[in-house]
């Protein structure tokens, strides 16, 4: 093998690498911009998720305390019978 012959193969080697090493960023590059795309629906859909949890809780809550101002005692009556009903159980332990 001539000193000419050894030389183009190691040229040859080293742009080899050379365009490894630039595939591997472009990968790198590429898997970055499709995590930050996936973590933004992510976010978006847990935000319409959130915001649903947050509606239908309102709504229970107007309803609920609807139902205690039509009906303080049978509230007061329902709370303090699973106070102790609650406090029963948990001293029994």
């Amino acid at each position: 093998m001539t000193h000419a012959a050894t030389h183009s193969d190691g040229s040859h080697v080293k742009e080899s690498a050379v365009a490894v090493k630039d595939a591997v960023v472009d990968l790198a590059n590429e898997t970055g911009h499709l995590a930050r795309h996936r973590l933004n629906e992510a976010k978006d859909s847990a935000a319409a998720m959130i915001d649903t949890v947050k509606s239908t809780a309102e709504g229970y809550n107007d309803s609920v305390v609807g139902l205690i101002r039509k009906n303080p005692y049978k509230s007061l009556a329902l709370a303090a019978g699973l106070g102790f009903g609650i406090g029963f159980m948990l001293r029994r332990r």
